[in-house]
């Protein structure tokens, strides 16, 4: 599994998820990744996180941080049971796409992670 974080200005890097994410482990990657690419692409502070409610998301050590850094950044609450939308599944598609179209195709997860850096 890969987490990433996108915006109309950029793209940040894929972080490759070796086991389940759970409200520390996605916690360790807000505060590692996510605020330096908001500070940095959204320096303005008009950036504005979207993510899902997915249990690790949802978490409370996970909400208390967003809380704590809502000053930096603007947080969009995805009401429950709300329709879909979010964009990462349109890019989750073309990536995979992108991947599926290369020769050879990668042989492993390493192989698999830089074939969707690269694309």
């Amino acid at each position: 599994m890969v987490w990433d974080v996108c915006s109309w200005r950029d793209m940040g890097l894929l972080i490759r998820l070796e086991t389940t994410l759970t409200g520390d482990r996605y916690l360790s990657i807000l505060s590692n990744h996510l605020h330096s690419f908001m500070s940095i692409v959204h320096s303005d502070g008009l950036g504005q996180f979207q993510q899902d409610n997915a249990t690790p998301q949802a978490s409370r050590v996970a909400t208390k941080w967003i809380q704590e850094h809502s000053s930096d950044f603007r947080h969009f609450h995805w009401p429950p049971k709300s329709p879909q939308m979010n964009i990462i599944e349109d890019i989750r598609d073309a990536l995979l796409h992108a991947v599926e179209k290369r020769s050879p195709p990668p042989r492993t997860p390493i192989d698999f992670l830089t074939a969707l850096q690269d694309s």
